[in-house]
């Protein structure tokens, strides 16, 4: 009987520490990533596709965004990284397929600055009704942290403006 429950406690702590498996990634939103990879790296840096986290956020009455959280790393050869996020919006083609349409993207972290570990945004409310308001939790560095260990919990505020081009941009 102990080791029934020795057993049961084990794979129960072992399932909490490991936390939900991120959602996989669409491959026609993989497809918009990687061409986003291609256009942020120089030379040297390659993207990290495993690191790409997704989340579908519901703006309204049949409208939603996706966010895109990917990593660029080895820029300059060097052992760094850089964090970017992209929103897109999504309609099926003729055959059903989602197609992920840019709205905008922009660099949200990275080595010695914040890391997005889980995406986990969620919608906040605008009282204008202009834009799109998002909050992101994050992990920030402080001047004691290493530069791939942030330590202190944040949170990004971030707006997409609809008019007259949809633009992405932190808000301080």
């Amino acid at each position: 009987m102990t080791l029934r429950l020795l057993t049961a406690s084990l794979l129960l702590a072992c399932t909490f520490a490991h936390g939900a498996e991120p959602a996989p990634v669409p491959k026609a939103l993989e497809e918009q990533v990687g061409r986003l990879v291609e256009l942020y790296k120089d030379s040297f840096a390659t993207g990290y596709p495993e690191a790409t986290r997704v989340q579908t956020l519901k703006t309204g009455k049949g409208s939603e965004l996706t966010l895109a959280v990917f990593t660029i790393e080895g820029f300059d050869m060097g052992n760094n990284y850089n964090q970017y996020l992209a929103v897109f919006t999504s309609t099926p083609n003729e055959e059903g397929q989602e197609h992920y349409s840019l709205l905008d993207a922009l660099q949200i972290g990275g080595g010695g600055w914040r890391s997005i570990e889980t995406l986990d945004a969620r919608l906040v409310s605008d009282p204008s009704g202009k834009r799109t308001l998002i909050d992101i939790p994050v992990m920030e560095n402080t001047e004691d942290d290493g530069p791939n260990f942030p330590s202190r919990a944040g949170v990004i505020h971030l707006a997409v403006d609809d008019a007259p081009t949809p633009r992405l941009a932190e808000q301080h």
